[in-house]
């Protein structure tokens, strides 16, 4: 592409603000550089560059481009990201994602069933929080993925929902903390710090309706946020903090000493599987079909 190449040109002579080290990194001649960088100036009707005796600087014009190149080439590379992963979805990768409990639960054995009927396949596995993960499905970045189902959605987001069961909120601790041998009410809760695993984070709400709600319960509340299953344990053990989770967690965090202090049965969920509206792959049904057998017989 003309422009690809006009830009990458332009971009290196930006970042060494010499013609000879651009030409040097780009493995062309400095007159052919040279002359591909007075070219581009002539098409944009502005000088880009002031020359200098050691080099070469921006002009207003030229930081005013080099944004608008970066910008360009960063699309151009996220297109042929998205063009290769389509061919190699027409030889039946499958991109799923996940949350770490449904992945220890029965994910992990669908993956493995899946990859023993269809050895030449390729796996993408993201994992992440129900809107993160909503976000990526609706711009096509994975095909499904399974996680709580998402009550406040935008109309705009064009998913199908199949639910295979229900959970509820449990509260877990480390086994050195005081409220490891359990509570019978649930105020005592609010005296500890609060571990929120995986939080949804703003730039994803654009998948709700009317956006990420306010909690004001954390505005004066020690809190803490991590993006990882297995870091919240370290900090369970670290800390007197305590940890909402999914309640079929148990087994698997028990492994780690972290145990549940409370179960909040008025709390449930519905988790299911999440794919795009109108969208057939066998690869997906497969899964699909995978998926729910396994849930099915544990």
């Amino acid at each position: 592409m003309a422009l690809n190449k006009s830009i990458k040109y332009f971009l290196a002579v930006a970042k060494h603000g010499n013609i000879k080290r651009a030409s040097d990194e780009l493995f062309i001649s400095q007159p052919s550089l040279t002359s591909a960088i007075k070219k581009l100036e002539v098409e944009m009707g502005a000088p880009l560059f002031n020359r200098l005796s050691k080099g070469v600087e921006l002009t207003p014009y030229g930081n005013k481009f080099r944004k608008f190149a970066q910008e360009q080439q960063e699309q151009y590379f996220a297109l042929k990201h998205q063009f290769n992963d389509m061919q190699q979805r027409q030889f039946g990768k499958v991109k799923i994602g996940t949350g770490e409990v449904w992945w220890e639960g029965f994910v992990r054995q669908s993956v493995a069933d899946y990859q023993a009927s269809n050895p030449a396949s390729s796996f993408h596995l993201e994992f992440g929080n129900n809107l993160s993960l909503l976000h990526h499905l609706v711009q096509g970045d994975i095909d499904l993925f399974i996680g709580h189902e998402v009550l406040d959605l935008s109309e705009s987001c064009r998913v199908v929902f199949q639910p295979l069961f229900q959970d509820y909120e449990a509260i877990y601790v480390s086994k050195s903390h005081p409220l490891a041998t359990g509570i019978s009410e649930p105020s005592t809760l609010h005296r500890y710090p609060l571990l929120r695993v995986t939080p949804n984070h703003p730039r994803h709400q654009s998948v709700l309706a009317n956006g990420l709600p306010h909690d004001t319960q954390f505005d004066e509340r020690i809190t803490y946020d991590v993006d990882s299953v297995m870091a919240s344990m370290d900090m369970l053990h670290m800390t007197q903090a305590i940890m909402p989770y999914s309640h079929k967690a148990s087994d698997w965090l028990e492994k780690h000493d972290i145990v549940i202090a409370y179960l909040d049965k008025e709390k449930v969920g519905n988790i299911g599987i999440y794919t795009k509206q109108g969208e057939n792959k066998s690869s997906v049904e497969a899964l699909v079909q995978l998926l729910t057998s396994n849930v099915n017989s544990k």
